[in-house]
């Protein structure tokens, strides 16, 4: 191949040619190296000076060995090749035929490419020696590389190296002449270099990635490519702190507490100081402080140091360490027991620790400016009674809010008080000559006693007791006790009276008098030493009449008689002279109406019943001539009267009339009326009676009872919840059912039934239709003492004979249990179709319509939003029949 076919062939390596040519126009080496071994002389004809071969392609040796051949002494011909100008031989075949003159050599695909490349031929005898002294050599010529995608034979390396310091990465290839792109991430890391490695002269931490490099050789770049595999860097960095220590920190005495640091970097290793000095063991980020205390044992300057893979090592901030310490009370304050007025008792709190500040209190209650050790009490009163305690508080910085108070004990401070009486002596009225004795009680301290009579002393009476012997007349005054306690605290008791006296006697008797009927009658006596009273008729007794004058306001005849009154005191009694009283009639005779009541309270009435009142003598006549009544009147109708005499009605002088009244009222709740009297009474020719009720229901029951879908010939039962709500007792004492339905309804439960305040029971009903269709009825509960009330029921009935099997019918539901769509599936065709879901109660809680559907067909329906969790029965209507099937809503 001359110089002009290989630029034809190989454009693409039009540089290396030209080096080729130019070798070739300046080699010398024309004449062909002989080997003489025996009578052969080889010369190698064959690659040429400058001629240039492509890897993986084949070369074409050729030699001449003169007149005589290997083959004629039966030796072989050895082919060897060198890259390196002939320094070094790579031996292809010892083999070659001793008679051939050519060999079609392929120069190998790794066969490095160079202008140095040498053949060499020479004889071989198997049993002689292996190394000719002169072989047959070629010039010079080249080996190209073939144009192929870069091998890489050495990828960048993944590396891990510090912030700051240089980094390069390295690739080596099978590429003579070609460009490397490098990439960090994917993205380009700039134009394209003929160098092989890429250099980072400072790493920083942006500089961590995923580096690797593209390989472009120019004998077709945009083909002949490679790129080598991703080289991971990381970047380590010195210890640095996220987290680091507070300037200050203050820990609760005998508290736990922990000093934490956070920090970033490789081979992050930690060692805690104390005041400078290592603390043995303390290695991890946290160091724990257990039982703190305000001893150098605890307190102190703390810090951290980081130390990592790269320099340089971390300090952290300096941390002073304060403990939070209790005050200590070394001495609780003394109770005091202090006479009031007095000044100068004084509480004392004795306590260590730092910065201390003292707070009285009492009675759990601060005392506005009483913030020393002492708390002094000055012109004491019993206002200053009470519990006292003292809390001492170390003023100490304190952001953890630690416990840094001690509270003294709670002492009483008590004023000495007033003598208290506890029992006052009581008046007395005695008979001369007899004794008796007055006692006052006080409660106190220290007491002594002295009695008074009429503001002066008696001498040696200093007991609580004073006895009076042998009393006589000049007993009688005002006696009263002082006692004295404690402190000199004086107390007095009541002032009573003590009176002396002899046997009652009368200084004015009662006067005999003549009177007309009507008018008033008075009596009068008058004695001495009178301590009760009693008014006697015709030697009777008169009931209230215990006073000195007895009065009747207006006389009636059978007020005339003997009078005497009885004058009594606990040392006797006398009795009047008899007065004659006599009563007349009056000249001018006129009725006078009195009612005996002027209202009537009905109270609370159970709902649906009545109450009769009977007021006896309602309407008298106190006048002296017959009275005419000529209107009762009612107002509203919820009042009767159950004896309405006719009228007019005519009532003598002295005589009454008894009305019975029937409230029943209309509605629930209070109703007030009147009734109103007219008649000829000229005083009171119209008065009028109140009149008030209270229709109640004692007990709530539900409105309505639904028993649902239900077959004929079939019951159900329900109950009805009857709760007392009242404060009494009740009983139901019947239960019936009314209305256009009521056959086909009956109540279960026996009656009567007794439900406790605040209880409940159940009045149950059976519906048991016997025609199809909606069924109406009411419960009526009936009650002498809860009231009646009413509960409407209602049911469907339709006939057992249009129910289907749901698997006869081939009407399936999935899933079951389900969720929100459901598929109501169809083995068989069905007609147009009504589809409901019905509740344990009977009542339908969703319900759509469908089309006719072949079999094998399914109708879909979302439930989600029209369905609770529970247990319910589906219902497909079509024609006159009917299928359940049981289905289950989970969620």
């Amino acid at each position: 191949m001359d110089v002009s076919t290989i630029c034809r062939s190989f454009p693409r390596r039009l540089a290396t040619m030209l080096f080729v040519v130019s070798a070739l126009v300046a080699s010398q080496q024309l004449a062909l190296a002989q080997n003489s071994f025996g009578w052969t002389t080889i010369s190698v004809t064959s690659p040429r000076a400058g001629q240039a071969f492509v890897q993986g392609t084949v070369c074409s040796v050729v030699w001449t060995s003169g007149y005589y051949t290997a083959g004629n002494y039966g030796a072989n011909y050895r082919f060897e090749y060198s890259s390196d100008n002939g320094v070094t031989w790579t031996i292809v075949s010892s083999t070659l035929n001793g008679f051939t003159q050519s060999y079609n050599w392929t120069v190998p695909a790794s066969a490095p490419p160079t202008n140095t490349y040498r053949v060499r031929v020479s004889e071989f005898h198997p049993a002689g020696s292996t190394t000719p002294s002169s072989p047959g050599v070629s010039a010079a010529f080249t080996v190209l590389a073939a144009c192929k995608a870069p091998a890489i034979t050495v990828s960048p390396r993944s590396q891990s190296i510090c912030v700051g310091s240089p980094l390069t990465f390295t690739v080596s290839s099978d590429m003579i002449n070609g460009t490397y792109e490098w990439f960090k991430d994917g993205v380009s890391l700039g134009a394209p270099t003929r160098t092989t490695s890429y250099t980072i002269p400072s790493v920083a931490l942006a500089s961590d990635g995923m580096y690797s490099v593209t390989l472009r050789d120019d004998c077709n770049p945009s083909v002949m490519v490679t790129t080598s595999g991703t080289a991971k860097l990381t970047v380590i960095e010195p210890p640095v702190f996220s987290v680091n220590l507070p300037a200050t920190r203050v820990v609760c005495e005998s508290g736990n507490d922990t000093l934490r640091v956070r920090a970033l970097g490789a081979g992050r290793r930690f060692q805690w100081f104390k005041d400078g000095v290592a603390i043995t063991g303390a290695t991890d980020s946290n160091y724990i402080i257990n039982n703190a205390q305000p001893t150098s044992s605890t307190v102190g300057r703390y810090h951290v140091i980081v130390t990592g893979t790269c320099s340089p090592s971390a300090m952290s901030v300096v941390c002073d360490l304060t403990v939070a310490a209790r005050p200590r009370i070394t001495r609780n304050p003394s109770p005091l027991a202090v006479c009031p007025g007095t000044n100068g008792n004084t509480l004392t709190v004795v306590a260590t620790g730092q910065l201390l500040s003292y707070q009285w209190y009492k009675d759990g209650v601060l005392i506005n400016g009483a913030t020393s050790s002492s708390l002094t009490f000055n012109n004491y009163d019993l206002s200053m009674n009470g519990n006292y305690y003292c809390i001492v508080r170390s003023e100490i910085p304190n952001p953890n809010n630690c416990v840094v108070t001690a509270q003294s004990t709670t002492v009483r401070v008590s004023g000495f008080r007033v003598p208290v009486v506890k029992t006052q002596p009581k008046g007395l009225t005695t008979c001369a000559g007899g004794s008796a004795t007055l006692v006052a009680e006080f409660d106190g301290t220290g007491l002594s006693y002295q009695w008074f009579k009429d503001g002066q002393p008696l001498a040696g009476q200093t007991a609580n007791a004073l006895v009076l012997s042998s009393i006589r007349p000049d007993a009688s005054g005002r006696y009263v006790v002082v006692a004295t306690g404690t402190c000199d605290l004086k107390s007095t008791s009541d002032t009573v009276a003590v009176s002396v006296i002899a046997r009652p006697t009368i200084t004015k008797q009662p006067m005999s008098d003549t009177l007309t009927v009507g008018e008033r009658l008075v009596l009068t006596i008058e004695g001495t030493d009178v301590q009760s009273v009693q008014w006697y008729r015709n030697d009777a007794a008169i009931k209230d009449a215990t006073t000195t004058t007895y009065t009747v306001a207006s006389a009636v005849k059978s007020n005339a008689g003997y009078y005497t009154a009885r004058l009594v005191n606990s040392c006797g009694a006398v009795v009047s002279g008899a007065a004659k009283v006599d009563v007349n009639d009056p000249v001018v005779p006129r009725p006078a109406l009195e009612l005996s009541q002027t209202s009537v309270d009905f109270g609370e009435i159970p709902a649906g019943y009545n109450k009769s009142v009977t007021v006896s003598g309602l309407i008298r006549n106190i006048g002296n001539a017959p009275l005419t009544v000529t209107d009762l009147r009612l107002s509203p109708s919820d009042f009767t009267l159950s004896n309405a005499p006719a009228l007019p009605l005519t009532i003598a002088p002295g005589a009454d009339q008894t009305l019975i009244v029937v409230a029943t009222p209309a509605s629930n709740g209070t109703v007030n009326g009147t009734l109103t009297i007219r008649s000829n009474a000229p005083l009171t020719p119209q008065t009028s009676v109140a009149l008030s009720a209270k229709y109640v229901l004692r007990y709530d029951a539900t409105s309505s009872t639904d028993f649902g879908l239900l077959e004929t010939g079939k019951s159900s039962e329900k109950c009805v919840s009857v709760t007392n709500t009242s404060s009494q007792s009740i009983t139901i004492d019947q239960a019936s059912v009314l209305g256009v339905n009521a056959a086909e309804f009956s109540v279960v439960t026996s009656m009567p039934i007794s439900i406790a305040a605040g209880a409940s029971a159940d009045v149950c009903v059976k519906f048991s239709p016997g025609t199809v269709g909606s069924k109406n009825a009411q419960l009526s509960l009936r009650s002498s003492t809860g009231g009646n009330s009413t509960v409407d029921l209602k049911g469907r009935a339709e006939t057992p004979g249009g129910v289907v099997d749901a698997v006869e019918s081939g009407v399936a539901v999935f899933p079951n249990p389900a969720t929100d769509l459901i598929e109501v599936r169809f083995g068989k065709a069905m007609p147009a179709m009504a589809i409901s879901i019905v509740n344990a109660a009977g009542s339908i809680v969703a319900s759509m319509s469908s089309e006719a559907v072949e079999a094998g067909s399914a109708v879909r329906w979302n439930i989600a939003d029209k369905v609770a969790s529970g247990a319910y029965t589906l219902v497909v209507r079509f024609g006159e029949n009917v299928t359940t099937l049981p289905i289950r809503v989970v969620r």
